[in-house]
């Protein structure tokens, strides 16, 4: 009798990097033709998917799952299950981004507002990008491609696609020098109502041909994108307001202007990195008739600014503890009591750092109105210096537009 065959192929082992792509809703593979339409290059084919966009370097891998939840159906006349049923399907494609910049990281948050144009800020002409967020319920929706080359043939491809992905992720920032700036990227597919039954979330395919002709999509893979090096945190008073929504720089030092945020403090030396985060959490719509959710909202918005800092003046351990009150009595002490107080006071707090391959232009984080949320703890002792964590969670201002209430982003171009 003869043996079955084992199938021992080295072919059929995958190891590469891969491309993400966002893809326009109106311009993803159709119902009929489900697969991406690729240019020679293996970029998507700019004519079959217009206005597709490339979403830069990766820090590592790209990680594409599909997981079904399925339910047993048990009877009490047997001991194990007798069936299954498929309950739900997730599909969701994660990677981690190197490049800082304000319309990738628009893509990634999906709740923020991007916008670019030249200002006076610092000096006339300045041109800048920049990223709102605070106030929009609205979740986008796009679709999100990952394309990598096989490794035994680079004009061969493995393709996974989500047809209607929202962002599920936010960013979180660690701006400081010992190491690059990456942030993390989760897009979940949804059910396209529209589709048929199968095929309604998304593809994964290889191509065993060699891509050719098409209109190649011109990648964007920008080092000068990828920010590492300090900043500072800045108590910015008064705050940026809502016409004018960035904070004004000094054209020599690119800290806050003092004819613009007269009050403003520097809070000192840190130690490490300065880690700046919006994070929306997203809650999913799901309707019985589909194994996929169908859409998405805005549930609440957390938005931080956190730091561990060595300055341990009386103000900033004030600033960073929140309840306290702060005084000074010049050549006699500085203090700061506590107790008694009910209403925190809000602040503007910003980091500020330069960028690293373009160091008169300046890159800012701010969050509009915070309150301390940490406390201080102060530490006496000979083996280390004594630090106090800072963590400043950002509050809706209800006076301003929406789109742009609780922060901004902005960077010089």
């Amino acid at each position: 009798m003869a043996g079955t065959a084992k199938d021992y192929n080295v072919t059929e082992i995958v190891q590469g990097p891969g491309d993400l792509w966002a893809i326009p809703i109106a311009s993803a593979p159709t119902d009929v033709a489900v697969r991406l339409t690729l240019a020679s290059d293996g970029t998507p084919d700019a004519t079959t998917h217009p206005s597709s966009v490339h979403l830069g370097a990766i820090m590592t891998a790209i990680t594409t799952q599909v997981k079904p939840k399925i339910t047993n159906i048990q009877t009490d006349q047997f001991e194990a299950p007798i069936d299954s049923y498929l309950a739900e399907l997730e599909a969701s494609i994660a990677a981690e981004m190197a490049q800082v910049e304000s319309q990738k990281l628009q893509r990634v948050l999906g709740v923020g507002t991007y916008s670019t144009g030249t200002n006076n800020n610092p000096t006339s002409g300045t041109a800048f990008e920049q990223l709102t967020w605070g106030g929009t319920w609205t979740v986008p929706k796009i679709c999100l491609a990952c394309i990598s080359p096989t490794r035994q043939n680079p004009n061969q491809y493995v393709v996974s696609v989500l047809y209607i992905g929202v962002s599920m992720s936010g960013f979180a920032l660690a701006l400081g020098r010992a190491k690059a700036a990456g942030y993390k990227l989760q897009m979940q597919g949804l059910s396209d109502t529209a589709r048929t039954a199968g095929q309604q979330i998304g593809v994964l395919y290889q191509t065993l041909a060699n891509a050719s002709g098409g209109t190649p999509t011109a990648k964007a893979n920008d080092p000068t994108q990828i920010f590492e090096g300090p900043v500072d945190l800045w108590l910015v008073s008064p705050a940026p307001t809502d016409a004018t929504m960035q904070v004004t720089l000094d054209a020599t030092t690119l800290t806050p202007s003092t004819l613009v945020h007269a009050s403003s403090a520097h809070l000192g030396l840190t130690e490490g990195a300065v880690t700046f985060s919006v994070v929306p959490k997203i809650e999913l719509v799901r309707a019985d008739q589909f194994d996929g959710a169908v859409d998405a909202y805005v549930n609440s918005l957390e938005c931080k600014i956190e730091a561990t800092c060595l300055s341990s003046t009386m103000a900033n351990l004030a600033q960073a503890l929140g309840v306290g009150n702060y005084t000074l009595s010049a050549g006699a002490y500085a203090q700061c009591t506590f107790g008694g107080t009910n209403q925190p006071p809000a602040i503007c707090i910003a980091a500020i750092g330069r960028k690293r391959t373009a160091t008169t232009k300046a890159v800012v984080a701010c969050l509009y109105r915070v309150n301390a949320a940490s406390g201080v703890t102060w530490t006496a002792q000979r083996a280390k210096t004594s630090t106090f964590k800072v963590e400043f969670t950002g509050q809706s201002d209800t006076t301003r537009t929406s789109g742009r209430q609780v922060g901004i982003y902005h960077e010089m171009m």
